[in-house]
């Protein structure tokens, strides 16, 4: 509708000025180039006008046939550019479903045809990989460096390139100078996180670690789980030249993993090295409320081993109740038990647990149970088991953690990602004994009446008789045949409120019986 009105306002513009030029009466006479002229002047302006038009017609006219080479080049350029850009497209897929020789064939075309190399070194680059050209390749790449467009791809070639032939100190130049060109890119922190863990470079990873949570690649819990880890890995490495820094770092590592038991656990030895013995059973009664590790339970045991039993004792069970529904706290419970000399008290304790598992901490409590009831012998097939029972897989139950390096850098792994020490075993734990082993392993000992050897017995049926004495009836026996002793056996197998109640109670009395039988 505008262009309509548009063109009907020239229409009548055009119109109005031929008539207004026609209406003239006026005439214009002049010399131009010793020419003279006299006409209408209505005729002359608009013949003059249209010389004017005509004119600005023939120069656009003229700089179009001028600039018609260049576009002829511009479009045979354009043309070539696009086969590149479809070459460059078609060596990419080629590149993406692992055929080198396209990917090699397409990059050439590319190069051939495309005047932007950066374009293509990064198609030669992986063509050459593919092909197994690793000079090639290594060259492609480090020509990316130079310019600034493809220097973040080429470094990234290049340290995978590095870590593929083994070379991890060029790797690690070439990842750390890619992070500190992207820090926001999450596989050049991983990879300087990844070569300091390795190489225990625990202040160093500690550095990328803060730069990666402030460009938010790693949120703020696994962040300040790792940063607590890598502390520990460090103090550990320093604690026998500065023990100073060392108790810093894991003072540090407890505000921000308080359960942290590897931390926890040196803490407390350097407290109770410097004296500080609350402050160590502190830090100790801390991190067992969080995580209930066994290294946290021995070394609390020692600290106050020098104190009397039942103080012992009491201590342990504040300490369980801060972490009541674990398997420690149980086990807390049992030891405070043995330690006053409550041996029913820490079999019923451990009962379940060895019914449920077999935890050879928990065997070998019992065996102390059993043994302070019953003496040494009963409680040798409860260390029995405790000695064939699986070892617990956590790192340091043995009481201390005795990492190397490579350790330390699986835990840190392993407590930044999942908040734990090590990785679930791969075995199942072992079941432990059935309700009804237990019940015959805990039976009190059954009293056995003494029984005489037959050949004894007979030999002194030979002297009654030869002496006149009547043969004893069947079922009684004199009391000098009885051995001696056998009062004090007795009450040494019934004490502590023996019931009599043993699994082999029967086949005792059949034997007794059947000797006296042989006697009468």
């Amino acid at each position: 509708m505008i262009r309509i009105l548009i063109f009907l306002l020239g229409i009548l513009f055009f119109a109005g000025g031929i008539t207004y030029l026609a209406t003239l009466d006026s005439r214009i006479t002049g010399e131009a180039f010793g020419q003279q002229f006299d006409g209408p002047s209505g005729i002359i302006i608009g013949a003059v006008f249209v010389l004017f038009l005509l004119a600005i017609y023939l120069t656009h006219k003229i700089k179009d046939i001028a600039a018609l080479p260049g576009k002829i080049r511009a479009k045979d350029a354009a043309a070539k550019r696009e086969r590149g850009i479809a070459a460059l497209t078609r060596g990419l897929e080629a590149v993406a479903v692992g055929d080198g020789d396209d990917a090699t064939h397409h990059a050439r075309i590319a190069r051939r045809h495309l005047e932007d190399v950066s374009l293509t070194r990064l198609l030669t680059a992986q063509a050459a990989q593919l092909s197994g050209d690793r000079e090639a390749s290594k060259q492609s790449f480090s020509a990316m460096l130079e310019a600034p467009e493809t220097e973040f791809l080429g470094l990234k070639g290049l340290y995978a390139q590095a870590m593929a032939e083994g070379d991890h100190e060029a790797a690690r130049g070439y990842a750390e100078r890619a992070f500190r060109l992207r820090p926001n890119a999450s596989w050049a922190f991983q990879s300087v996180f990844d070569l300091g863990l390795e190489r225990g470079a625990w202040r160093e990873t500690r550095e990328a670690l803060a730069q990666a949570r402030k460009n938010n690649i790693v949120d703020s819990d696994r962040a300040d789980r790792a940063r607590a880890a890598l502390l520990t890995a460090d103090a550990y490495t320093v604690r026998e030249t500065d023990t100073a820094a060392a108790l810093a770092e894991l003072e540090a590592a407890l505000k921000l993993a308080p359960d942290l038991s590897p931390a926890a656990l040196l803490a407390a030895e350097l407290y109770a090295a410097d004296g500080k013995k609350g402050k160590a059973a502190r830090t100790i009664e801390a991190a067992f409320t969080g995580s209930a590790h066994p290294a946290l339970i021995k070394f609390y045991d020692r600290l106050y081993k020098d104190d009397e039993p039942a103080k012992r004792a009491s201590r342990l069970e504040k300490l369980a109740d801060r972490n009541p529904t674990s398997d420690e706290a149980k086990l807390l419970r049992a030891r405070a038990a043995t330690l006053v000399e409550d041996w029913r008290g820490a079999m019923d304790m451990l009962s379940p647990m060895v019914s449920r598992t077999g935890n050879a901490a928990a065997y070998a409590l019992m065996a102390r149970a059993i043994a302070g009831r019953d003496g040494e012998e009963a409680g040798k097939p409860w260390m029995e088991h405790a000695a064939a029972a699986q070892r617990d897989p956590r790192p340091g139950a043995d009481g201390e953690f005795h990492l190397t390096r490579e350790g330390w850098a699986r835990l840190v792994r392993e407590y930044m990602d999942y908040a734990r020490l090590s990785p679930p075993p791969i075995e199942e734990a072992a079941a432990g004994l059935s309700q009804e082993e237990v019940r015959l392993l805990t039976a009190p000992p059954a009293m056995v009446e003494p029984v005489m050897m037959e050949d004894d017995a007979i030999a002194v049926s030979h002297e009654e008789t030869a002496a006149g004495a009547e043969t004893p009836s069947s079922g009684s026996l004199p009391p000098e045949i009885a051995p001696p002793g056998n009062d004090s056996m007795t009450g040494s197998l019934h004490e502590d409120g023996d019931d009599g109640d043993h699994p082999h109670n029967d086949e005792e009395g059949e034997r007794a019986a059947s000797a006296a039988r042989n006697v009468s």
